[in-house]
């Protein structure tokens, strides 16, 4: 799956800034220690090792990435936030990008596949309560064309693994679905791609992130209300 999913519907998460508030430092933490993790493994073993180490395993290597990528997005608990940060070195940045976005539209097209024959009493089994809420405003909101997922695909990738289900349970077709995951997950998978792998390798790269996410929360702190009120009214045009 996506490597930040916020349980509960998009309404509870957003609902005072103290939640929004609170899912902000969780997530900005949980990025900033996989980025320091990454730094201290790649360090630790040396990138050098982990490249000679993926080019004795041939082409397994690709394949078993593109199918650990796919089953993260399938099962709700597993997370391909390490994996996919940690791409580009094993891989190199352009690769790495390619392999990780396959891995999500056959993982993302699984779930399709799962909603679209099964039905939601199964899709409820794979991804729990609090997600299927998430799956059914988006199914329910906000995809009704190829243009609506591709706005999706590329503001929302975090929870992009439940709106895979969503599309299962809408009538958006599986080709479309495909071309749309495929081409619009290029640009933010190369975004995270390209950040793992300068911030796994450069100490400097490392401290801007601590740095610009510090940043971001002084201003998430004195602005938040007004972002709120912002967020919501966007929100009750988009239900309108």
């Amino acid at each position: 799956m996506s490597e930040t999913p916020v349980p509960g519907s998009a309404d509870s998460d957003y609902a005072t800034p103290e939640v929004s508030t609170r899912a902000l430092i969780i997530g900005g933490l949980g990025f900033l220690a996989l980025l320091t993790l990454l730094y201290l493994l790649v360090h630790s073993i040396g990138d050098d090792e982990l490249k000679r180490l993926v080019e004795r395993a041939g082409v397994w290597a690709p394949l078993v990435y593109i199918a650990i990528k796919a089953l993260t997005f399938t099962f709700a608990p597993l997370s391909a936030g390490p994996i996919q940060f940690a791409s580009g070195i094993l891989f190199g940045v352009i690769p790495g990008t390619l392999y990780s976005v396959l891995g999500e539209v056959i993982g993302g097209s699984v779930n399709v596949l799962i909603a679209r024959l099964l039905g939601r009493r199964i899709v409820k089994r794979f991804v729990g309560d609090a997600a299927m809420k998430r799956i059914d405003e988006f199914y329910e909101r906000h995809l009704d064309d190829w243009k609506s997922l591709l706005a999706a695909r590329l503001l929302l990738f975090s929870v992009y693994d439940f709106i895979s289900y969503a599309v299962g349970l809408g009538h958006i077709r599986l080709f479309v679905y495909i071309a749309v995951s495929f081409v619009g997950g290029l640009l933010p998978t190369y975004i995270f791609v390209a950040i793992g792998s300068q911030a796994a390798q450069n100490q400097d790269v490392l401290l801007l992130f601590y740095i610009g996410a510090a940043a971001l929360f002084v201003v998430w702190l004195l602005f938040r209300r007004r972002i709120s009120r912002l967020w919501r009214m966007l929100q009750s045009q988009a239900k309108s």
